[in-house]
């Protein structure tokens, strides 16, 4: 279908999804109240994956909404409130529930992450995972290349520790082993799989799509 832009091993994941149901995740920073066209391919793959027989996890960032993801932009995101968070959280799952299922047992879930990151001990967090993330090779991520010269903040610096602690917890929690995302996250969503895979030496996967 053309959706494909990267992916961790295109032979492996074409034979995992092949074997068997896979439980999948694609995150969504609600930092506006509606989703808009730019979610529309996510949204897509997500209905294609579901009819396949594949779990999808709707992952709405309460937490990482609240840092700002740095991927493809130019300046620092606007801080909202957990309150503006979890009232955009709400409208986007009723959207999405238009075209994903929620509701049969096995069917799609909804979480936020907020539930496992504003809890975090920041000593414990960096004791535990931040010696798994090379500085050296972070910088060389897209997503922080291009705010080099404007001006990278330590908060949005953060970031991909963020969102791939979610993939750990993720997998953890439900057994999710391949993450989506549109090709801006390629950098987030490998340093997620490289996580799992140096913590809990399980495979993980990555796959992003065209913007």
């Amino acid at each position: 279908r053309g959706f494909i832009e990267q992916s961790t091993n295109a032979e492996e994941v074409r034979s995992l999804l092949g074997a068997g149901p896979v439980t999948f995740y694609i995150g969504f920073d609600p930092t506006a109240d509606s989703l808009h066209v730019g979610h529309f391919i996510q949204v897509m793959v997500m209905m294609h994956m579901q009819r396949a027989g594949h779990r999808p996890i709707a992952l709405i960032g309460g937490g990482t909404g609240m840092v700002g993801d740095p991927s493809g932009r130019t300046d620092m995101r606007t801080m909202m409130t957990q309150e503006t968070i979890a009232a955009n959280a709400e409208k986007f799952k009723k959207q999405l529930s238009r075209f994903i299922d929620f509701d049969t047992k096995d069917g799609a879930i909804m979480v936020n992450n907020a539930d496992w990151l504003l809890p975090l001990n920041y000593i414990e967090f960096l004791r535990d995972y931040g010696r798994f993330f090379s500085v050296n090779r972070m910088l060389t991520a897209e997503c922080y290349k291009s705010r080099m010269e404007k001006g990278l903040t330590f908060l949005e610096f953060n970031y991909m520790l963020m969102q791939s602690y979610d993939f750990l917890e993720l997998y953890r929690r439900y057994g999710a082993i391949l993450e989506m995302g549109g090709n801006d996250q390629w950098s987030n969503i490998l340093a997620g799989a490289d996580l799992i895979r140096r913590v809990e030496g399980a495979p993980a996967h990555a796959l992003t799509f065209k913007l």
